[in-house]
């Protein structure tokens, strides 16, 4: 069971992702209808550690086995999505193939615990990441620094 609540004013998420970097690109995704890029990941369960729960993502979204290189940024994010204000808690790890062979860009379906979903993967160059509608944006300044460092980062597009 993933984790997340709530009511008729808010969403709380608790989510990971993971940021493949090579060759100056990072692996972005578009989901279903999505118009912007985000790294790949997705909810963490009910008793899953936030380390577990990125390698799972990674495996069901990538389907590549992933280690984990380090956590580089810990983000509070606020903002609001359709009707509803969204506290987004998430974990974002620099994250690293165990194989070496990497795709190239591509879609595939992901069945989402029952739910049929279109991923398109892309390599997005960092040199001109701050031109792509990649979010969260505080997440995108970070990449574009090619900050690897840890942070922990409160964002509210709501205030």
């Amino acid at each position: 069971m993933d984790i997340k609540l709530q009511n008729d004013e808010w969403k709380l998420k608790l989510r990971v992702a993971g940021c493949v970097v090579k060759d100056d690109k990072i692996l972005g995704v578009q989901m279903c209808t999505n118009k912007f890029y985000c790294l790949p990941g997705g909810h963490v369960e009910l008793g899953e550690s936030t380390e577990d729960a990125v390698i799972r993502e990674m495996k069901e979204e990538i389907d590549l086995d992933c280690k984990i290189v380090n956590l580089i940024c810990f983000l509070e994010n606020f903002f609001k999505s359709g009707d509803k204000k969204v506290h987004e808690i998430c974990y974002f790890y620099l994250m690293e193939p165990k194989e070496d062979i990497v795709p190239k860009d591509y879609t595939r379906e992901e069945n989402d615990k029952g739910v049929l979903k279109e991923l398109r993967f892309k390599w997005l160059d960092l040199n001109s990441l701050q031109e792509v509608d990649f979010r969260p944006p505080i997440l995108k300044e970070k990449l574009c620094k090619k900050n690897w460092n840890f942070e922990h980062i409160i964002f509210n597009e709501l205030k």
